[in-house]
């Protein structure tokens, strides 16, 4: 079931290390905005890049579009899974030396 999701996204600076973006936070913020938006059923995306310790929780919040609240279940979980998966390959794409 596809369903429609707003997401917030916080870059941590141990996910631009691992994939070379350190010095580069706007190319890894624009690289997850775009391929996540492309995801089936999303809608608003907010991406940042912050400091936060590995340790921090919650670098995905995805919700039902137009809502604040995450649902606690099977589904929701897979597709914050997949929204994470989602980042963490453009993150790495766009970190790839051509």
């Amino acid at each position: 079931m596809i369903h429609e999701f707003d997401s917030t996204i916080t870059l941590n600076d141990h996910h631009l290390a691992a994939t070379g973006l350190s010095d580069r936070r706007a190319d890894a913020v624009e690289a997850v905005r775009v391929a996540v938006e492309w995801m089936n059923g999303a809608g608003w995306i907010d991406v940042e890049a912050q400091s936060n310790p590995p340790s921090c929780h919650g670098w995905v919040i995805v919700y039902p579009r137009g809502h604040s609240i995450t649902p606690e279940t099977a589904e929701w979980r897979a597709l914050r899974h997949r929204v994470e998966a989602v980042a963490m390959a453009a993150m790495t794409a766009a970190g790839t030396p051509f």
